[in-house]
Order: C-alpha cells, then sequence, then structure tokens
C-alpha cells in the first residue's frame, strides 16, 4: 500500500512539475520541436530494447529457464518505464540551475522527456500488450496451468 502511494505521489507530482515547465517556459517549448524530439525519442527507446534484447537474446535463451522468441518480444514490447524514472528525473530538475551545464531549461526538458517517454510507454505500450499477447498466442493457460485452475474451482 506505501508502495503505491508514493508512487502516485510521485506521478503526480511529476505531472505538476511538467505542467509548469511547459506552460511557463515560452522559450523551451515556442517552436514545437520538443513535442518532435519527444516522438523521435520514444522511437529510439523502442529500437535500443530491440538492440539490448536481441544482442543478450542467446545469453537470456541458454540460462535461466530459457527465454524463446515470442517472450523476448513482449520483453521488448512492454519493458516499464516509470517511478524510478521519473524520480531521477525530479532530482535533476531540482538540481537544475546550479551549475553553467545544467540551466534551468535543461532540467525542464528532461522531465518533460522522461515524463514523455513514461505517458506514451503505457498509453501506446501498456494498451497495445493484450493484442501483441494475442497476437503470438501467448494469451492461453498452459495445460498444467488449466488443471490447476479447474482443480482450485472444484474445491
Amino acid at each position: 500500500m506505501v508502495a503505491y502511494i508514493a508512487n502516485t505521489l510521485i506521478f503526480i507530482l511529476s505531472g505538476v512539475v511538467i505542467v509548469e515547465g511547459v506552460l511557463g517556459d515560452d522559450s523551451v517549448f515556442h517552436h514545437g520541436t520538443s513535442w518532435t524530439h519527444l516522438l523521435l525519442l520514444y522511437v529510439y527507446v523502442q529500437v535500443s530494447k530491440c538492440i539490448v534484447v536481441g544482442a543478450l537474446f542467446p545469453l537470456l535463451r541458454y540460462f535461466g529457464y530459457g527465454l524463446d522468441w515470442k517472450e523476448a518480444s513482449i520483453l521488448i514490447w512492454s519493458g516499464l518505464r516509470g517511478a524510478v524514472a521519473l524520480s531521477l528525473s525530479l532530482s535533476v530538475k531540482r538540481s537544475s540551475g546550479r551549475s553553467l551545464e545544467l540551466t534551468p531549461e535543461t532540467g525542464t526538458l528532461f522531465i518533460f522527456f522522461t515524463g514523455g517517454i513514461v505517458f506514451l510507454t503505457l498509453i501506446v505500450n501498456g494498451s497495445t500488450t493484450q493484442f501483441v499477447l494475442h497476437y503470438l498466442d501467448m494469451d492461453k493457460l498452459t495445460a498444467a496451468k488449466g488443471r490447476e485452475s479447474w482443480m482450485l474451482s472444484r474445491q
């Protein structure tokens, strides 16, 4: 319960900081290039997940319980982005303005891009994972799980 409340507070706080940055800083979001960069960054994150899982697939397949290509596809598509990234971006935003390299505008962009990636991942990837599972025929119970649920329902 505490983790749920903390997670909710992080998302609310991040949303407030992002809205304050977007509405209060015309110099950063004036021409709309930040929105284009956010979409390109989302595509980059998806491609980088493909590259990392693809490069490590032989190790993931060999060690542990053995990852097959369907599970690797779900790992790529439904990887989480959330509270940890937002917490770190809030920390960067709080530290911005204290040095020449990390200006307040950079802190605002940092939290905007992080929040945007979290939002797009939740909306696009999260809402379509069920369809990807169905397409890969992974939404059915295995025979062992089917027997287990049948036996539990009989008790």
